[in-house]
């Protein structure tokens, strides 16, 4: 058996997936783990661009690949982060279940010639195992800590219901960390965010001079002076920072402000800025709301207004309420998919004023529904949202000792219900007798 011969064999029998590219992209080799997960025998696939076998991975594989050109350095993709840029499907060793595998790849650069690189190979690692373990005692930990987290209420024994004190303790928990967490990364994050904006204005200067320097160069005719700027281009391949620079940019820019939200979410939700207490008519509020969330609801979504008339002013923190409302509206426009009908009622209800925001969405599923005011639960995809939302508005509407209540079919929609005493929280707990004097 020649030397070829056997690492052929061995390359096939590994379990790791290998793929060899050319600089345009196409397959030279490819072995028996890409055949058996694309039903597609190497035969088949060599000389054809692997970007078209996988169009919805193309963007993605191409900027690694292209990095591993250029730069004629290894590049990488953790699962952690981009868990399945191929679409292979795996067996999860703890369930058995079929579903997509988790990958680690490494781009290695291949054939070099005068510096450049000519070939590309990709290994993809299946480590499905290994984040299954990894999710599975994420899982094991969440719900150890939530059984503690249950044992503490029932030791507590305290008059209002099971649920409610449960959610208080998290409340209170997660509010200190929050408190903690805003102070002290606030400052850092302002400056970075600063000197990223700053920066991107000196990259798109120091671009702008560059091409003033090109036209001058190009009005000397002289071909000495072209030939100096193309080789020193091509060498510092600069035609490729160039495009990637202002993206590279854009994306930290993009990632800090996301931080900066969660972290003004984490402000909010432990109390940190005092807000003053002062009669508010919360039809105004409502309205005014709308309007902040306009961009969320605009072309798409048609609203329906039921506000009953001469409707009391309520003591309250307005800013506070109004960021309950804005949670509650912007919840609707992205369950219904920024398409539907939201339904806006407000009345007054005994000593409290309602407001009622109701969508035409899918609805909540039934397992959902008693999670929904937990810190941190949201059933958004990953990066999409914090969690924070549904928990804030609890937390604020219970400092007004108010209600918050949520109905919902799935396929009907939901109705979330604020309801706030006309008096503030000091009239809440009076008898009749007490509030007749008021």
């Amino acid at each position: 058996m020649d030397q070829s011969h056997l690492h052929l064999q061995l390359n096939n029998r590994l379990p790791l997936g290998i793929c060899v590219l050319d600089a345009a992209y196409q397959v030279l080799y490819w072995n028996d783990f890409f055949s058996d997960r694309t039903g597609l025998p190497f035969a088949e696939v060599q000389g054809k661009n692997l970007l078209e076998l996988f169009p919805q991975q193309a963007r993605y594989l191409k900027k690694k690949i292209d990095s591993v050109l250029v730069l004629n350095n290894a590049s990488f993709s953790y699962w952690e982060h981009q868990p399945h840029v191929f679409p292979f499907s795996s067996s999860r060793p703890i369930t058995g279940e079929e579903t997509l595998m988790y990958q680690n790849i490494e781009f290695l650069p291949g054939e070099c010639d005068d510096s450049a690189v000519r070939t590309v190979c990709l290994v993809v690692q299946d480590v499905t195992e290994l984040a299954s373990y990894f999710q599975a005692e994420q899982q094991l930990s969440a719900r150890l800590e939530q059984e503690s987290a249950e044992l503490k209420v029932l030791n507590e024994k305290l008059s209002m219901a099971q649920s409610q004190l449960l959610q208080s303790e998290k409340m209170a928990a997660i509010g200190q960390l929050a408190a903690g967490v805003a102070h002290e990364i606030n400052n850092p994050i302002g400056f970075i965010s600063s000197n990223l904006q700053t920066l991107q204005d000196y990259a798109t200067r120091l671009l702008k001079l560059t091409v003033f320097y090109e036209k001058i160069v190009s009005k000397t005719a002289n071909e000495t002076f072209l030939a100096l700027q193309r080789d020193i281009q091509q060498r510092l391949q600069f035609d490729f920072v160039r495009t990637d620079l202002p993206e590279l940019l854009s994306e930290s820019i993009d990632g800090i402000d996301r931080v900066a939200e969660i972290v003004k979410n984490l402000k909010a939700f432990s109390h940190v800025d005092n807000a003053q207490w002062q009669p508010a008519n919360l039809v105004d509020g409502l309205e005014n709301t709308l309007k902040i969330a306009a961009n969320q609801l605009k072309y798409h979504v048609e609203i329906h207004r039921d506000y009953a008339a001469d409707l009391p002013e309520v003591y309250c923190q307005p800013n506070q309420i109004n960021q309950v409302l804005l949670n509650l509206l912007v919840n609707a426009a992205q369950a219904m998919d920024h398409k539907g009908h939201l339904y806006l009622r407000a009345w007054q209800q005994d000593q409290s004023v309602c407001i009622e925001v109701r969508d035409s969405g899918p609805g909540i599923a039934p397992e959902h529904m008693s999670r929904l005011f937990e810190p941190f639960f949201t059933t958004k995809p990953v990066g999409s949202g914090t969690g924070l939302g549904l928990s804030l508005s609890y937390s604020i509407v219970k400092k007004h000792h108010g209600d918050i209540l949520v109905q919902s079919k799935p396929g009907e929609g939901a109705s979330f219900v604020v309801c706030l005493p006309i008096a503030g929280p000091a009239a809440a707990n009076m008898t009749g007798e007490d509030r007749a004097m008021l």
